[in-house]
């Protein structure tokens, strides 16, 4: 999947939903398109990297907030990060996911990520389990947290899932999608 430059429709997805100025901040996006735009894109680094924007959220390092999550070591650059969530329509999102998971499990077995509500509701219907690591508070950003507008409102939470699940639940979910479309 290539990689994406253009992070127009972040910005203007998160100001139209939650009045927010944030800039994004990831050095690496993906995105799908849809009549030559993005219809879709996210944004992902790679924790044996930098450290991870949702760590500002964590009372310890995001391998160790995994490892208890799941039982299990992980190392540091096993885990991605993903956010900048942004798409003109859920499939759209919900395809990008699929596609991203699918380039970021070559060298990474864990995704972590910052979700609203209305995203977890989605991950739950798609089948996507993730393990909820912290609350995402706006007291951890300071000052910095007045651009997020209200995103905060929607009850963020840093979430953790194996990749590997993520793809086989999104394969179904897909799957059971076009298997509809077709009867």
């Amino acid at each position: 999947m290539p990689e994406a430059t253009d992070t127009s429709l972040i910005r203007r997805k998160y100001y139209d939903v939650f009045g927010a100025s944030v800039v994004p901040a990831f050095g690496s996006y993906l995105s799908r398109e849809n009549a030559g735009h993005a219809g879709a894109i996210l944004g992902y680094r790679r924790a044996g990297s930098e450290r991870l924007f949702l760590e500002t959220y964590l009372d310890r390092p995001v391998e160790e907030e995994v490892a208890s999550a799941f039982g299990r070591s992980f190392a540091r650059d096993a885990i991605v990060e993903i956010g900048n969530f942004a798409a003109d329509n859920a499939m759209a999102m919900i395809e990008l996911w699929g596609a991203a998971a699918n380039d970021l499990a070559g060298g990474n077995e864990v995704a972590v990520a910052t979700l609203t509500s209305p995203l977890r509701r989605i991950f739950a219907r798609i089948g996507i389990p993730v393990a909820v690591l912290a609350p995402a508070s706006p007291v951890r950003l300071g000052e910095a947290s007045h651009a997020w507008g209200r995103y905060y409102d929607t009850d963020p939470r840093v979430c953790a899932g194996i990749i590997a699940d993520g793809q086989a639940a999104i394969a179904a979910f897909i799957g059971r999608r076009m298997r509809r479309a077709a009867a």
